[in-house]
């Protein structure tokens, strides 16, 4: 998730310095930086698909927000204060462009988290599906979605180079990994995202029983797909959680799309 803070009326959330200390390319287009410093002493996970902020830069213009874009953490480790975040190295962008040429020892000013994906309540079976931007957020529902729920998770990349283990197997989870007939490139403006995370969702026949579905991909195809969920299989709202992390086209793509408008 990559979009800006937009709204001039939020809660500012706590701020905390850090510094880089690792770099690990992860895929062809994923590296992790794990961020680490006393100050996260006092940061407060809150639980999978929770988001932060990294300032990226401090405001020009006195009064202005500083230039930040959103993340869900990968790992919180509180013993070592270590914050652990999976960037998509997509090309331009401020935070592709600073991830891409990371070094340990570079500060970085981490705000929040914010909201996380509640995983309380009865339900029998978990569908998640993304595409690249919501790889970290998917993985932290893996690892706490409990184990006799029966889940299938489907995430849309470029081609087999972006696919990476992402949690330990356990019996009751199924991944798939869905490779774009036309991957995402400087040299494919054409190129769409959500084409084939869409196919495989319409495919999907949900078990017996009480569901949760979780999406979160580029916004277009998540409206898409939630009119698909909501209106032309008339599953019900409260199952339903859609998440738009990046806009094709847009570089500063608003935070909190959740998509409502489109069903």
């Amino acid at each position: 998730m990559n979009s800006p803070e937009s709204l001039p009326d939020r809660p500012r959330k706590a701020r905390y310095a850090t510094t880089v200390c690792s770099v690990q390319p992860l895929a062809a287009r994923m590296v992790r930086i794990v961020f680490a410093g006393p100050a996260l002493a006092a940061f407060n996970w809150n639980g999978p698909a929770a988001h932060i902020k990294l300032i990226l830069a401090a405001p020009e213009v006195e009064g202005e927000r500083p230039l930040s874009r959103t993340y869900t953490p990968r790992h919180f480790d509180a013993q070592r204060q270590q914050l652990t975040v999976d960037f998509v190295l997509h090309g331009a962008g401020p935070a592709s462009t600073w991830a891409a040429r990371a070094q340990v020892g570079e500060p970085m000013t981490v705000a929040g988290p914010g909201r996380s994906y509640s995983l309380e309540g009865q339900f029998d079976w978990l569908l998640i599906a993304g595409d690249e931007s919501a790889i970290p957020a998917i993985a932290t529902v893996l690892e706490a979605v409990p184990e006799t729920v029966r889940t299938q998770a489907l995430l849309e990349v470029n081609d087999a180079a972006d696919e990476f283990a992402l949690a330990a197997p356990r019996p009751n989870v199924a991944l798939s990994w869905l490779h774009r007939a036309q991957p995402l490139t400087a040299h494919a403006p054409g190129a769409r995202a959500g084409v084939e995370l869409t196919a495989a969702i319409a495919a999907f026949e949900p078990p017996p029983g009480t569901g949760r579905i979780y999406v979160a991909c580029e916004a277009d195809a998540m409206r898409g797909i939630r009119r698909q969920l909501l209106i032309e299989r008339g599953l019900p709202r409260e199952w339903v959680t859609t998440r738009g992390y990046w806009k094709q086209g847009a570089t500063d793509h608003p935070d909190r799309d959740y998509g409502e408008d489109a069903a």
